[in-house]
């Protein structure tokens, strides 16, 4: 055994380089370890050990004791993998984990193994519903399986089938984790869950209280909680002996982190998979292009067509503006029948840019480069990105005219209209200005379910799984907005939304979905047929976009934009001459302000690049960031180049 005296340490969540410390002599590889730094007591991680240094040290770093906590070796995996994918410190990635206290972990593996395999033989038989050929069909190709995408029309059951893959892994003695993109599905997830698996079911997000969080890991530390269930944070919990991970709606744009370290939770369950041989099963109606891809390539897919009741629905369109006369009267019709409408908006309250009909000026944030949104209970303009907020003026700013309009409707303008042509309906509204806590997207929820609200009217939120069965009617409005966005992925983000939201009508009963939209062609010729859909966007993507090319953005953020721009060009030179220098085979796109120039007070900078392998950007990357002594955000795989 090798004499290592001294270590690198990385302070836990801090932008802050690698530090030198004296160990003890038991200090290990990944150790969490308390240290002293400008007379604060902090923690940090081992992450190099040294035999010696070649200039004095004084301070003595000192490992945690028994009780304080420890990382558990499949986290220590994950988290090198994320650092070195992800471009990320160690600072940084460590600091995603819950660790475990030492005392709670047990002896070994396999005496955690053992002692659930017993347990698993005393549950009893678990309350499973019964599946249909094709989803038994669905099941084994899971089973049989290292990793595989389901790829399950909206209703088709796909829900049921994770519940068999779960069981599964119980009665083998091991544990299971369900991800789900957003807390907003966790009341009916959870219900369903416990329903079949009652008391070894916990829930994970960030919106349960510190005691609660606790006591979670407590009970999943002992055994007592064998399936988590939660948002992509759940990942990074010790999670012990795990047998089968789900990933449901892995499409979804919220398994991606949009704060350094900026990882993709959908990727990262499928490297844990790939490198501790647990199975991982990917779940949607509307599957990211890549996946597709990549579920092609390796015969991972399974195609689950169909409702699982056999239901139908219809896709109508219509050119005319909102809360036609046509609309009202079809909303008013299925609400008679006693069914219940929902009405879907790309965007929450009155999101309507004021704008002068006299000189055309746009009332715009003054801390970011993008309109203000109308929020007329608060009678001010809001800005949704950093949160500033002003009263509505009632003249022009710049020409004092009176003559203000507005563009675009949300959800509580179309809420206060559909009111008032229909008052004897009862109307809710599902956006992130009333869904404001835990209890609220229950309550809401619940309401919805029990019938004592007519129409739903929401944004995205409402398209994230819900499965209520007396919906029979779906309005989408502002479908075009999404699909006109300046994306690359704007075609595939605007179809599987449609998709999403007509996917709450229909499931057991016949039901209807409502498109307003100019662009009906597109719509109407994939609407029914997303794999359709998938086929020919990837003709799209040749040699240009994912899932043929690797990308990246760098981003340079700063009060001034002299600084955020020179920033930018000194990066960029350092990227040009590595290319040179080292031959590395990648191209850079370009380099411009982002779209949004102007964010939260700092201006906005980006460098796009592309290669046919992550390996050369990251290598360019990593030499660029060497020789800098300012920080930029990095962004692998990025979801936008905005």
């Amino acid at each position: 055994m090798q004499d290592f005296h001294f270590a690198l340490i990385a302070p836990l969540g801090l932008n802050s380089p690698l530090l030198t410390y004296k160990i003890p002599q038991d200090c290990k590889l990944y150790d969490i370890v308390e240290i002293d730094l400008k007379q604060k007591q902090l923690v940090g991680v081992v992450v190099k050990l040294l035999k010696e240094v070649d200039f004095k040290l004084q301070e003595k770093c000192k490992l945690a004791s028994k009780s304080e906590q420890n990382f558990l070796p499949f986290q220590k995996l994950l988290a090198e993998f994320i650092a070195s994918y992800y471009c990320a410190s160690f600072s940084q990635t460590f600091a995603l984990f819950t660790p475990q206290k030492s005392a709670q972990i047990p002896q070994s593996a396999q005496s955690l193994q053992s002692a659930q395999a017993k347990q698993s033989q005393q549950i009893q038989p678990f309350p499973l519903p019964t599946l249909s050929p094709k989803q038994q069909e669905a099941l084994n190709h899971a089973l049989d399986s290292q990793n595989m995408l389901l790829f399950g029309d909206t209703g088709s059951g796909k829900t049921e089938i994770y519940m068999h893959l779960i069981a599964h892994a119980l009665i083998l003695g091991k544990n299971a984790l369900f991800l789900m993109p957003e807390i907003a599905l966790t009341p009916q997830i959870e219900q369903r869950l416990k329903k079949v698996f009652g008391s070894l079911v916990g829930i994970w997000h960030s919106k349960i209280t510190r005691a609660k969080k606790q006591a979670l890991l407590d009970s999943l530390n002992n055994g007592e909680i064998r399936v988590i269930a939660g948002a992509r944070s759940a990942l990074f919990l010790p999670l012990q002996n795990l047998g089968q991970i789900i990933v449901d709606e892995e499409h979804d744009d919220a398994y991606k982190s949009q704060s350094t370290p900026r990882y993709n939770a959908r990727d990262l369950a499928l490297y844990i998979g790939k490198k501790t041989d647990i199975k991982v099963s990917l779940g949607s109606a509307t599957p990211s292009l890549s996946t597709y891809t990549n579920a092609l390539k390796n015969n991972a897919l399974f195609r689950l067509k169909g409702t699982h009741f056999g239901a139908s629905k219809s896709l109508l369109f219509s050119s005319e503006p909102p809360l036609c006369e046509s609309m009202i009267a079809r909303i008013a019709k299925v609400c008679e029948s006693q069914k219940q409408v929902i009405v879907f908006l790309p965007t929450r309250a009155h999101f309507k840019s004021l704008f002068c009909q006299d000189c055309g000026h746009k009332m715009q944030c003054k801390f970011c480069s993008v309109n203000m949104s109308v929020h007329l209970e608060k009678n001010a303009l809001v800005c949704h990105y950093c949160g500033f907020s002003q009263a509505i003026p009632k003249l022009c700013p710049q020409c004092e005219s009176p003559n203000l309009q507005s563009q675009r409707i949300g959800t509580q303008e179309f809420a206060k209209e559909l009111e008032s042509a229909l008052p004897h309906l009862r109307i809710g509204i599902f956006d992130r200005d009333h869904i404001t806590t835990h209890n609220k997207l229950n309550a809401t929820l619940k309401s919805f379910n029990d019938k004592k609200i007519d129409v739903l009217v929401g944004t995205q939120m409402l398209s994230k799984g819900h499965d209520y069965h007396n919906v029979a009617l779906c309005v989408v409005v502002g479908i075009d907005y999404v699909l006109n966005a300046i994306d690359y992925r704007a075609n595939e983000r605007a179809m599987s939304l449609l998709i999403q939201i007509a996917g709450r009508t229909g499931r057991k009963e016949a039901g209807a979905v409502l498109v307003q939209s100019v662009n009906s062609e597109f719509f109407e010729r994939f609407g029914l047929d997303y794999e359709l859909f998938l086929q020919d966007e990837l003709q799209n993507r040749v040699k240009i976009y994912p899932p043929f090319m690797r990308l990246a953005n760098l981003s340079f953020t700063h009060a001034k934009e002299s600084h955020a721009q020179s920033q930018m060009e000194c990066v960029l030179s350092l990227l040009q001459s590595v290319k040179k220098a080292q031959k590395l085979q990648f191209e850079i796109v370009g380099a411009k302000p982002s779209e949004i120039k102007l964010l939260k007070g700092k201006y906005r900078y980006n460098i796009l690049l592309r290669a046919d392998s992550s390996l050369a950007l990251r290598s360019a990357i990593l030499h660029a960031r060497k020789n800098v002594n300012f920080s930029f955000e990095i962004d692998i795989d990025p979801l936008s180049v905005l």
